[in-house]
Formats: structure tokens, C-alpha cells, sequence
């Protein structure tokens, strides 16, 4: 047996869902923060919680494996994961925290994540 799961691994099967959603964010976000920004999205949308499915690095990858592993799953192919996971998903949310100087855009993996949803052709909201 393996160490490691991903949180996601933790619920019953019957608490997940397929992801409706690829949400974009950076680990330094506050939890409120987050949580307002996911209400506003969803409000300004007239979207419902309980229909919406985020695929959330936190929750969904296994951090453990990630830097540990040297499987093909590893660090060193991240990119092909993760755009494999963008084009099955079919959607992107870009959480920014705020319009002026965001924290956002001064991380290279988000920045990197919009350049690959530009490349496939994703919807980002």
C-alpha cells in the first residue's frame, strides 16, 4: 500500500461528482476570500451550488505523490496532466483576489494555466 490520497479520496463515492469546472486560483488565498469570490461567480450567474463540480488542485491532486513519485505522473509531466484534465473538464474559472496588482498574475503556474486554456480553447469566467 501506497502513502498518500488526494482529499477528494477521503469522501464517499457518493459525495463526488464529475468536474463541471477547472478553478484557476493561487494557494496564498484566504479561504473567505475564496469562498465570496465562488458565491459572487455563482450569484452573477444564477448558477447553483449544488450543480457546480470545481476541480481544485487542493482537493483533487495528490500533493504527496506529486513531489515524491517518480512515476509518469511525477512533476515531469505535469503539463500533459493538467491539460488533459482542462480538456475533459471543458471549463476554467480564473480567481483573482483582487483587480489591482493580483496576486494572481504573479505566479508563473496560473499564468501557465491561462496560456494552455488559451491554446485548447477553454471558456474561462
Amino acid at each position: 500500500r501506497r502513502l498518500g490520497c488526494a482529499l477528494i479520496d477521503t469522501l464517499p463515492h457518493e459525495h463526488r461528482q464529475s468536474a463541471t469546472h477547472f478553478l484557476s486560483w493561487t494557494w496564498s488565498y484566504k479561504l473567505s476570500m475564496v469562498r465570496s469570490a465562488l458565491e459572487n461567480w455563482l450569484g452573477a450567474r444564477d448558477m447553483r451550488a449544488e450543480n457546480v463540480f470545481l476541480f481544485m488542485c487542493f482537493f483533487v491532486n495528490n500533493q504527496f505523490r506529486i513531489l515524491l513519485d517518480s512515476e509518469v505522473l511525477g512533476t515531469h509531466d505535469l503539463e500533459n496532466v493538467f491539460e488533459t484534465n482542462l480538456r475533459r473538464i471543458g471549463q476554467c474559472v480564473a480567481l483573482l483576489d483582487t483587480w489591482d496588482q493580483p496576486v494572481y498574475l504573479t505566479r508563473v503556474w496560473t499564468i501557465f494555466e491561462q496560456f494552455v486554456v488559451s491554446k485548447v480553447g477553454i471558456p474561462v469566467s
